[in-house]
């Protein structure tokens, strides 16, 4: 599971809100108000968002990069969790090139964190493992410490969903000692989970539980209730194969709770999927049909096929304008014939392996097998 690990506090944003409606700042100040409350309003994402997209238009009017690259990072963050991954996928990249105008190598690099993470949503691990490595090369030459714990441990996670528990074990490790360097809670509490994850697959009931006991208690503590919502899910699975359904299903059902609660679209269909499987097998078929339908419904949301060309045409504009920099850059009017022939060759490369990748995971997902969780940071 991919998550944001920076340390929000709702009680700084409630703080803050004061000073903003009296709207009698600076633009100045006013982008780094909105940076705040954009990116510590965790309550309502959709205010959140609309802090977010504020921030973007008083940075381009004060033509500051950096701040562009705030907004649209948490713009690209708020609505990844809102379900909308097209429209994150956008922000990103445009988080990621107002960065580069920066000069912002950090913020370069979590931005591509940010992309990989998207691509790992749609099943898509070829164009998720490329961004990562860009970010983890680009941040291990930066001072951000946390943005480069995240990236290797949510990379991590990427070789979790492939089966590659020992590069996983690897990630989540040096992840782990950052973090604890930095003392940096939440980050361990997504350690603790995550290596959960790995002792479950690998059959260890008793560690899974207690890892993912106490990252869950940790996020408790810390309100983080999107990452509880998919770690419960996870115990449900836990419990199912114990033959323990009383248990799998109160998992399951917290969960869908706080799912539903805070509108998080992705788990909403893991869990629905999960109690589906769960009541099949006490023989109500009537709740089992009624939560696969609200699974698919979900699932179909998040993941639609009819996104495959969007996304296809949001990296190939990306990587036609970065290469435009380039050709800007180098002034050469030859040269500029060039690097277009070669871009539109990769591009055409670049759509045809993201629809294939996007048809692998189409047939993969109609499967019915106990799925873990499809990720939403």
């Amino acid at each position: 599971m991919n998550f944001n690990i920076l340390a929000q506090e709702q009680k700084v944003a409630d703080s803050l809100v004061k000073i903003y409606q009296k709207g009698n700042i600076s633009n100045a100040e006013k982008l780094e108000l909105l940076r705040n409350l954009s990116f510590n309003e965790v309550n309502n994402l959709r205010l959140s968002l609309r802090y977010a997209e504020e921030l973007i238009v008083v940075a381009k009017l004060e033509n500051n990069y950096l701040y562009l690259h705030r907004g649209y990072f948490q713009k690209g963050n708020k609505l990844r969790l809102l379900g909308d991954l097209n429209k994150s996928l956008d922000a990103f990249y445009k988080s990621e090139a107002a960065a580069s105008k920066a000069k912002f190598r950090a913020g370069q690099g979590t931005a591509y964190s940010s992309i990989a993470d998207v691509y790992s949503v749609m099943g898509n691990s070829k164009n998720a493992f490329l961004y990562y490595n860009k970010a983890i090369k680009l941040l291990r030459k930066s001072d951000n410490s946390i943005g480069l714990a995240s990236a290797l441990l949510n990379s991590g996670d990427e070789y979790f969903k492939n089966k590659k528990y020992d590069l996983a074990l690897r990630n989540f490790k040096e992840s782990s000692e950052i973090f604890k360097k930095a003392d940096y809670l939440i980050g361990t509490a997504y350690n603790l989970g995550n290596i959960g994850m790995v002792y479950a697959e690998q059959g260890k009931d008793a560690l899974a539980l207690k890892y993912i006991s106490r990252a869950i208690k940790i996020l408790e503590e810390l309100k983080d209730y999107y990452a509880i919502s998919d770690y419960l899910t996870y115990m449900s699975a836990i419990y199912l194969k114990q033959n323990n359904q009383a248990f799998a299903l109160k998992y399951a059902m917290r969960s869908l709770e706080l799912a539903q609660k805070y509108g998080l679209k992705d788990q909403i269909s893991n869990s629905n999927l999960k109690l589906s499987e769960l009541y099949q097998i006490s023989g109500n078929q009537v709740e089992s049909f009624k939560h696969f339908k609200n699974h698919i419904l979900y699932r179909d949301s998040v993941t639609n096929l009819k996104s495959v060309q969007q996304m296809a045409d949001l990296r190939t504009n990306f990587e036609v304008s970065k290469k435009q920099i380039e050709v800007d850059l180098l002034n050469q009017g030859k040269k500029n014939r060039q690097i277009i022939t070669i871009s539109s060759a990769i591009t055409s490369i670049l759509v045809f392996l993201l629809a294939f990748g996007m048809f692998r995971r189409y047939k993969f997902i109609k499967k019915t097998n106990i799925t873990r969780w499809v990720k939403l940071n």
